[in-house]
């Protein structure tokens, strides 16, 4: 896991400056929540650390190494979206796995990781079903445990359902680290 750093955050859309400085400091294995109404960039600043979103300004540092021009796919972040965007034709298990298995990991490596999500996520009893088999809760929570099978720096979350929100930072905060929501 690491550490990471905000600085001087800024971003805007031509003459729009839509953040405005943002500057936060959240230390290895710390849970940050982040609160805020409609439209004041809690989800502009998670995909700015993702690297989803160009910064126009400041600096964000993962694990002591500035990222403002490293490749989302360089960051080592985990991100789970409000939609839910799960293969249809796959179990949960294999969903939660499959990020592996394209990364070319050992049978017995997927397999224990998809598990020991399963069972920090209390998802055990839905590992043979199928994504229309499952509830909205149950869909997000399995999009976490997704994320969560593979070891990344940092993990960020976005709902903005409330109830979810608070079953999935739950889950997160208590039995996992390093995880940023909005």
């Amino acid at each position: 896991m690491a550490q990471v750093n905000i600085k001087d955050i800024v971003k805007q859309y031509g003459e729009l400056k839509v953040i405005h400085g943002v500057n936060v400091d959240i230390a290895d294995g710390e849970f940050v929540v982040l609160v805020g109404p409609s439209g004041c960039g809690k989800s502009t600043l998670l995909r700015m650390i993702a690297g989803l979103e160009a910064i126009s300004a400041g600096e964000i540092s993962i694990g002591g190494r500035v990222v403002n021009n490293v490749l989302p796919k360089d960051r080592d972040i985990a991100m789970v979206f409000q939609s839910y965007a799960l293969y249809p034709h796959k179990t949960v298990a294999e969903n939660m796995g499959f990020s592996l298995k394209i990364k070319g990991a050992p049978k017995a490596e997927i397999n224990a990781k998809v598990q020991k999500a399963a069972d920090v996520l209390d998802l055990g009893k839905l590992l043979d079903r199928y994504p229309k088999q499952l509830s909205g809760g149950q869909r997000q929570l399995w999009r976490w445990g997704a994320r969560s099978c593979a070891i990344h720096k940092c993990s960020c979350l976005m709902n903005r359902s409330q109830t979810l929100m608070q079953s999935c930072a739950w889950q997160c905060a208590s039995k996992s680290r390093n995880c940023i929501s909005v």
